[in-house]
């Protein structure tokens, strides 16, 4: 496979175009959108992910980072109810503590609908289209970088209306310990494929290379075996990012919340244009 690539992407938009007609092997890795089902367009409706992901966009889809999210919510949602009910109990004059106490509840309600893991979610088009509204408002939730940052926010809440107001200070630091590390290790996946990713564009641009010398005429995007083939020709690392590594730079890579697993030509153009790296 992936020496037929090699000899296939170097050559230039023509010689390419024909080696991806109908003549070329079977085994051959085309980037022609008709040898993949169809152009690569942008996705439909309220298509959260690929039509492999059971309605999930790909931050939701590799289930060890899914329940790992779903942890976090949970400890935010529990939090914020706890010491809600806590204060019920205890009324005070503090419109500071209200304040953080109902946005720590509005958040945990957010996340426990983004991250209960669900399983068909097809099954499900409430909570799809919940989900979809949230991120179409807050699309850096669907990134790594995006959810490191926001898991050390939410961390910061969950410290303080538990440790600072000596409500409970072992289950202060207990929680707040696991949204850091959770923060962390997120941002630690989300820079790691911002490298790979901003090495690949180097590899591009380097070579003198647009968006649309990877795509045939007429064609409006590639699917994630084409992007996988591109990143291969542009750096010689066939394994450079694995599927599910694929699907999370290909949402990155979107303008929207749904990609139906393509990345269209406006989005590579974008990402290759100069300017800072994308986060992933």
């Amino acid at each position: 496979l992936w020496p037929e690539a090699a000899k296939v992407f170097p050559a230039g938009a023509g010689d390419w175009q024909r080696a991806v007609g109908p003549r070329a092997a079977p085994d051959a890795m085309a980037l022609r959108g008709d040898f993949q089902g169809g152009s690569a367009g942008g996705g439909q409706g309220l298509g959260l992910g690929g039509p492999d992901d059971g309605g999930n966009i790909a931050i939701e889809k590799l289930l060890k980072w899914n329940w790992a999210f779903f942890g976090g919510a949970l400890i935010v949602f529990a939090t914020a109810v706890g010491t809600g009910i806590h204060w019920m109990g205890h009324p005070t004059f503090a419109p500071g503590t209200f304040f953080s106490e109902f946005f720590l509840l509005v958040f945990g309600a957010i996340m426990i609908i983004l991250d209960t893991p669900i399983p068909h979610m097809t099954n499900h088009l409430h909570i799809k289209a919940a989900r979809f509204h949230i991120y179409k408002f807050a699309l850096f939730m669907t990134r790594f970088m995006g959810r490191g940052v926001w898991y050390l926010f939410l961390a910061t809440m969950v410290f303080g209306v538990l440790w600072d107001t000596g409500i409970n200070a072992i289950l202060g630091g207990f929680f707040t310990l696991y949204l850091v590390i959770l923060g962390i290790v997120a941002m630690g996946k989300g820079l790691l494929m911002t490298h790979k990713l901003g090495r690949v564009r180097e590899a591009i641009t380097g070579a003198g290379y647009s968006a649309d010398h990877y795509l045939s005429r007429n064609q409006t995007g590639l699917s994630k075996d084409q992007f996988k083939v591109m990143v291969a020709s542009a750096t010689n690392e066939p394994d450079l990012f694995t599927m599910d590594e694929i699907d999370y730079v290909i949402n990155a890579l979107a303008f929207g919340p749904h990609n139906d697993g393509h990345v269209t030509l406006e989005e590579l153009r974008y990402w290759l244009s100069p300017g800072p790296p994308l986060m992933v």
